[in-house]
């Protein structure tokens, strides 16, 4: 069962959730954008490559400058993404929205 990987975009920092392959909800946490949290997210992504033996699919909506830090990171690493217009992720989750988060906007990315 293939994970996924949800972020809401940011100022320096992202919300990420992450769903296993049966839409149960197993993390969420907030990484900053620095190599750091870089390394650590390209240690979680291996971790649940190996577990599934697939690479978890990643979604987020692109934010501007501030999703850039991001999806550099996804492309240097080769992994494959899904980054979601404003417009289609408003589109996609206004109807499941009720309080408007970060932690929220993650979760409804993933779904």
């Amino acid at each position: 069962m293939k994970h996924v990987l949800a972020f809401d975009v940011s100022m320096g920092k992202s919300t990420m959730v992450i769903y296993n392959g049966y839409r149960q909800y197993e993390f969420e946490g907030e990484i900053t954008h620095t190599k750091s949290s870089f390394k650590a997210l390209k240690e979680k992504i291996s971790k649940i490559t190996k577990q599934d033996g697939q690479a978890p699919e990643i979604v987020f909506e692109a934010s501007g400058v501030y999703s850039t830090p991001l999806e550099h990171f996804f492309q240097t690493e080769g992994y494959t993404y899904h980054r979601l217009s404003p417009l289609e992720a408003k589109l996609q989750t206004a109807s499941m929205r009720r309080h408007k988060t970060d932690q929220s906007d993650a979760h409804e990315i993933a779904k």
